[in-house]
């Protein structure tokens, strides 16, 4: 992938800095260490040579790493640019840090682009981004993670939600901190009302749970509207991405896995918009065991793209009936979702370009897999490398693209409705689901979610 440079860059202030850097990328992200490029302000500590320099390097992403001692107050110069990031180490300087600190900062940098979510208080607003055109507006998450995640729970499950909980509130929507460990951070109205915990193995609670007020409604459209040059940038960074490896692929298709999730969902309207229609190949697997509303989204989704996909289908009630249900340990099932994606491919293009939703948040597995990377000798890129799920939320909403009504009703992630990976909590969700699982829930679900379509 040595033709593939600068999909990030990060700056420094001088040459030492930078040999230090090049080491850290070099060892710590060594299978794409060609992809990140390292600048230097030539020794300057004017915060201005900062913003000239930012503008210089346009179309990726720019992390910025300062000593403290270095370039004082330029962090809020660079507040409005939704692809750089601010770092600012404990040491004078660069060079003085170890590098697996270094290494941890760079992760910090990246998730700062994805956790910038603000809250305006009038009217009441959650956007990306921080900008100070918005007005008594505050950003919410401070803690820097690699794998923190940030979404809105939408739709039916908030009541679920705060029911279950016990929690007498009302409101159209919570966002939600998705940490380690089973641990989230609920806010309510731009404030941090309760931690939620997901066992594994039993129901979720609620602890430290602060005053609420006893409504909140978020104008979600608004929200939408002003995160939309945020969303923009972003977009035209994963084009060039997708370009990129194109171009290196030599390929004569572009394939999209697609499960009906938000991810594979966002990833294909991506696809669609950089290479058109002609080029690009959606491709269902059917497990046999899908949910109904899942067959029914991806659908309607393709009506509203004009994309005829490909459904590739495997009858995995005959399996179970041979080697009993899937487990956590042996997730069988699994082998045979990505054989049969394989023998639709393979009918499709012999060089194709694979397209998939892979996210830093989701695991320490993919956080650490390149933009672009070569998988059983067919290249893969994943464009959403450094988005937020609420990022993808907002995206698909801005395009007029509904959101999966299986997360209106409470669900993360998506599945058969036996996957062993289901907790306690999706267990009793699922068994809910499938009493409504029809094409009138379809249709109601998605009457409750117009209002959203920006």
């Amino acid at each position: 992938m040595s033709c593939v440079e600068g999909l990030i860059t990060i700056l420094v202030r001088a040459k030492k800095d930078r040999d230090v850097i090049r080491h850290v990328v070099e060892y710590y992200y060594k299978d794409w260490s060609s992809m990140i490029s390292i600048e230097t302000l030539e020794g300057a500590r004017d915060p201005d040579k900062v913003i000239e320099k930012v503008r210089e390097l346009k179309n990726r992403y720019i992390i910025v790493l300062l000593g403290r001692e270095e370039c004082e107050g330029v962090e809020n110069l660079v507040d409005d640019r939704p692809n750089v990031s601010i770092v600012r180490l404990r040491t004078s300087k660069v060079r003085n840090m170890r590098p697996l600190e270094l290494f941890v900062n760079i992760e910090k940098g990246k998730a700062d682009m994805r956790l910038r979510v603000s809250w305006i208080e009038k009217p009441k607003l959650y956007v990306l981004g921080f900008s100070k055109s918005f007005k008594r507006s505050r950003r919410l998450i401070s803690r820097l993670h690699p794998l923190y995640d940030v979404y809105l729970c939408l739709g039916r499950c908030v009541n679920e939600l705060l029911n279950m909980l016990n929690i007498d509130f009302e409101s159209n929507c919570l966002l939600i901190v998705k940490r380690v460990h089973d641990e989230h951070d609920v806010y309510v109205c731009g404030r941090r009302a309760f931690e939620l915990i997901i066992p594994e193995n039993d129901r979720p609670y609620a602890r430290s749970v602060r005053s609420i007020k006893d409504r909140c409604i978020i104008d979600i459209n608004e929200s939408i509207k002003l995160s939309y040059v945020f969303l923009k940038v972003h977009e035209e960074i994963c084009k060039i991405i997708l370009r990129k490896a194109f171009e290196i692929s030599n390929c004569d298709k572009v394939i999209v896995p697609w499960s009906g999730g938000k991810d594979s969902t966002a990833c294909l309207l991506l696809a669609l918009k950089t290479f058109g229609k002609d080029i690009v190949c959606p491709i269902y697997v059917d497990m046999g065991l899908e949910y109904e509303l899942n067959r029914l989204y991806v659908k309607y989704v393709s009506e509203i793209l004009k994309v005829d996909p490909i459904v590739e289908n495997v009858d995995l009630s005959d399996h179970i009936d041979v080697r009993g249900l899937p487990t956590h340990d042996s997730r069988w099932c699994t082998r045979l979702k990505l054989k049969a994606l394989k023998r639709a491919m393979s009918r499709v293009s012999s060089r194709p370009l694979i397209v998939v939703g892979d996210r830093d948040t989701e695991s320490i597995y993919r956080l650490k897999r390149p933009f672009i990377r070569v998988y059983e000798n067919v290249i893969q890129v994943a464009p959403l490398k450094l988005w937020s799920s609420i990022m993808v939320q907002y995206y698909l909403l801005l395009n007029k693209i509904p959101l999966n009504p299986l997360y209106m009703l409470g669900f993360y992630r998506l599945g058969c409705f036996i996957c062993p990976a289901y907790r306690y909590y999706e267990l009793d969700l699922a068994e809910k689901v499938l009493k409504i699982d029809d094409e009138s829930t379809f249709l109601d679900l998605l009457r409750e979610q117009s209002y959203l379509i920006y």
